[in-house]
């Protein structure tokens, strides 16, 4: 499974599980083509490279995914994460990286999340 860590998310973290063999990107540091794009234009260019969003952005996102499925479209997954129980600090960054190794080990496929929303706790 391929992720994009929404901008509001540190690349640090996805800069540790490249380091580990993971195809994780950052919109800050690694995709400056996407910065400051409406998040509906990321999920459609994300979605074209088979690959997911990681955003703590729930309330905007969560209305993005319906209307994507409305629409006949699709994404590539969107997990969404929370402040209590992955907080974005540099102290969390560990947490952050073990959340998502376990859940890139335990979903490899790149369309394991397709058209699909999980919490990542």
């Amino acid at each position: 499974m391929k992720l994009l860590l929404d901008e509001m998310i540190s690349p640090a973290i996805a800069r540790r599980l490249r380091e580990r063999g993971f195809d994780i990107q950052a919109v800050k540091g690694d995709r400056p083509d996407l910065d400051a794009l409406p998040d509906a234009d990321i999920v459609r260019r994300i979605a074209l490279e088979r690959r997911g969003i990681v955003t703590n952005d729930v309330a905007d996102f969560e209305p993005l995914h319906r209307r994507v499925l409305a629409c006949d479209e699709e994404h590539y997954g969107m997990l969404f994460t929370h402040d209590s129980t992955l907080p974005r600090s540099k102290a969390g960054i560990p947490k952050w990286v073990r959340a998502l190794e376990t859940f890139l080990v335990e979903h490899p496929a790149d369309d394991a999340l397709r058209n699909r929303v999980r919490i990542l706790a």
